[in-house]
């Protein structure tokens, strides 16, 4: 999925001009988030705040006539977050068990 997300970046990026500036900003950026799952409780408390923004990015790519589908399965994934807004304490259980409710 990463991958996905990161093509249709670097072809939104193309689009607009700015796809050297993309690849030299992601060229200098180490992360092992993926590597670490007690990271996710930070990624659901900040997830209220994403969704919304993966509904812009959606919005964008359909203006680049990209296709815009991941984004927005991307924001459907972080509205179930919605209830956790700011609560960095939640056990990784808890966090990953949100995912198989449907956001109210």
């Amino acid at each position: 999925m990463i991958d996905n997300h990161w093509t249709a970046g670097h072809a939104l990026a193309g689009a607009h001009g700015v796809g050297d500036q993309l690849t030299a900003e992601a060229e200098v950026m180490i992360s092992t988030i993926l590597s670490d799952p007690e990271y996710l409780p930070s990624v659901a408390a900040r997830a209220w705040r994403w969704a919304p923004e993966m509904e812009e990015v959606a919005d964008t790519l359909r203006a680049a006539d990209l296709p815009a589908d991941m984004a927005e399965a991307t924001a459907r994934a972080l509205s179930f977050w919605e209830q956790d807004k700011d609560q960095y304490d939640l056990p990784v259980s808890q966090v990953l068990s949100q995912l198989r409710k449907r956001p109210t």
